[in-house]
This record gives C-alpha cells, sequence and structure tokens, in this order.
C-alpha cells in the first residue's frame, strides 16, 4: 500500500503517534462529554512526552457517536478536547491535532473508524508516513482503521481492551499488545532500529 502522501520524493514524511482518546488517551467513560469527566490515565503524559521527544507528531482520531445520537454537541466535544490538551500541557505534551467523526453509526459516513479515512487525511494534512507510524486503540475498530491504512496497529488493555484482546485471535496481523498507554515508550527505540534496519 502507498504511504501518503504521494506528490514528490523531495517531501520529508513526518512519522506519528496516532491516539484513540476514550480508553487510551483518557479514562473510559461511556459518552463521556463534559470536562470534569477527563482522567489521564497514570504515567500517560510522561509516556507521550517521550513519544513527542522521538519525533513523533501525536495526533487524536475519535469516533464521538454521541453527537449524532443528539447526547452532546460539538461545542462539548471541543470544551473537552480543550480540557484534555490543558492537562497534558502541564507534562509539556502538545497534540498535532484532533480528528473527529461525529456521525451516527448508521450515517453509513466514511470517516467513521474502522474507516483509515482520518489516519489518511492525517497522513495527507501533515506529510506522514504512515508504514512509519503506530495508533494505539482500544476497540477493535481502532486496530482495524490502523491495517487498513498500513499503519502500525498497538492494542491497550485499558478502556474496552480487555474485551478486544479477547477477539483478535482472528486478526491476520500480529497486533502488539500493552497493558496501558505508558507501557508504549518500549516501542520508541524499537521504531528507530526499525527504521536504520
Amino acid at each position: 500500500m502507498v504511504d501518503y502522501p504521494t506528490n514528490t520524493s523531495h517531501t520529508h514524511f513526518n512519522k506519528a503517534l496516532f491516539l484513540d482518546r476514550d480508553g487510551v488517551l483518557i479514562d473510559y467513560v461511556p459518552y463521556l462529554s463534559q470536562p470534569e469527566q477527563v482522567k489521564l490515565p497514570d504515567s500517560a503524559g510522561d509516556a507521550l512526552k517521550q513519544w513527542q521527544n522521538a519525533g513523533y507528531l501525536l495526533i487524536i482520531i475519535t469516533n464521538q457517536a454521541g453527537v449524532g445520537r443528539g447526547y452532546y454537541s460539538l461545542q462539548d466535544v471541543e470544551k473537552v478536547h480543550s480540557y484534555i490538551h490543558q492537562q497534558y500541557n502541564r507534562f509539556g505534551v502538545s497534540f498535532d491535532d484532533i480528528f473527529v467523526c461525529p456521525h451516527h453509526p448508521d450515517d453509513k459516513c466514511s470517516c467513521r473508524k474502522p474507516s483509515p479515512e482520518m489516519l489518511i487525511k492525517a497522513a495527507k494534512k501533515h506529510h506522514i508516513a504512515l508504514s512509519q507510524s503506530f495508533f494505539v486503540g482500544d476497540a477493535p475498530s481502532d486496530l482495524e482503521a490502523a491495517i487498513r491504512a498500513n499503519c502500525e496497529p498497538i492494542l491497550v488493555l485499558t478502556g474496552r481492551g480487555q474485551e478486544t484482546f479477547k477477539n483478535i485471535a482472528q486478526s491476520t496481523k500480529k497486533i502488539k499488545v500493552f497493558k496501558k498507554l505508558s507501557d508504549t515508550v518500549q516501542l520508541i527505540n524499537l521504531g528507530e532500529d526499525r527504521r536504520l534496519g
């Protein structure tokens, strides 16, 4: 599969750590809609700082079907995201972008994970080599979106991760599994080795 973008051979490609939001970046609360519900996982701030220092763009990729279902508005989502930014800023972490699918699952939109569209859009916008990038998620749709985008899928066992873990035996691609977000920093040097190899 071709990496995006495909314009010129002189383009410098970035690498990214794509992150699902609920259950990965923040503790899982079904249909979370208020900043006061946000809680960061243990050591997540320090871990993302390490990824950022290693040269990875940090990009959030999230389905927010609660908007399409009428549970909360896009403004509510934005308030939550600005609070997440503030909380992670305390660790010196800044996110490069956020991609949100606000649609109801029945809308049959093209952006909702497991579609790889949000990853591909992010790759085009930020000149990201998807094959050099990782996507950390807790749901089957995250892993499938990563695989379909030619990005390295990582499953964390927080949020819905335990349940997902039981169901990935049939996955064709070997998926790396970590107990929590902070454990993924083990992959940083692996990524360096892989690029040099």
